[in-house]
């Protein structure tokens, strides 16, 4: 009896989950594409920075889905065919689900599961600062025309100082994220990006990387970043040297 209650039970979970163990399921939603359009998801090659196709899949009824295993999160790009842009989602176990905008493939947001649902929350955090940097530029594209015509750089240093604490708000924002989200994997896909900044402090992001939750640096993405760093500390020693 006890038996025929755990496989019970085992039967719900699968029908409830539609993936178990360190499977994956994305299923996508994407209208106005033709019947039959190729989908690629795709990884970006560590060598040339070229997206490369881990697996292909068609649309039907306006419907496509990918099936797999991940046995750790990994960023991963869906790309329709004849079609601009790709949306950017982690690649984890569990149900993914999205439903896409074939005019706007890039602004995707996936759900379902931890990692997807954090970067939906980053992702409109820097949208956000993207959109007033954006409204400044166009509230402010003719004074710095006029400005430099007229070679005027009291003007041009203004307008270039008030835009600069945009950037730097990126760069805050990304710090604050890491500082705030240390089980997060997209905290460690963030690491790199401090680098970003012209007066990084190479102790600061060491400190960074080393707080992160040990299971993110076990990944694959996190050892490569820890030899990044790890090349980092090395070419600062030698300059002091």
């Amino acid at each position: 009896m006890k038996r025929l209650i755990v496989l019970a039970l085992a039967i719900v979970v699968t029908s409830c989950n539609g993936v178990f163990g360190d499977g994956y399921k994305i299923s996508g939603e994407i209208k106005g594409l033709n019947e039959g359009t190729s989908v690629f998801l795709e990884k970006q090659d560590e060598n040339t920075g070229m997206p490369i196709a881990v697996d292909t899949v068609k649309v039907t009824n306006g419907k496509f889905e990918f099936e797999g295993e991940a046995k750790e999160p990994q960023l991963r790009f869906i790309r329709f065919d004849k079609y601009n842009g790709s949306a950017v989602l982690i690649l984890e176990k569990g149900n993914i689900s999205t439903v896409i905008n074939k005019d706007s493939i890039g602004l995707a947001k996936f759900s379902g599961t931890l990692n997807n649902e954090e970067l939906k929350k980053y992702n409109s955090k820097m949208l956000e600062i993207q959109k007033r940097m954006m409204n400044f530029q166009k509230n402010n594209v003719t004074k710095m025309q006029e400005a430099q015509k007229a070679n005027d750089t009291v003007v041009m240093n203004k307008l270039n100082k008030e835009f600069s604490k945009y950037q730097e708000e990126f760069l805050t924002t990304n710090t604050k994220y890491i500082e705030e989200n240390k089980s997060s994997f997209i905290s460690l896909l963030l690491i790199p990006t401090l680098f970003n900044n012209p007066k990084f402090d190479l102790k600061a992001i060491n400190k960074q990387y080393d707080a992160l939750d040990s299971s993110l640096k076990e990944t694959s993405v996190g050892k490569k970043i820890k030899k990044q760093l790890d090349d980092a500390n090395k070419a600062q020693t030698s300059k002091k040297k």
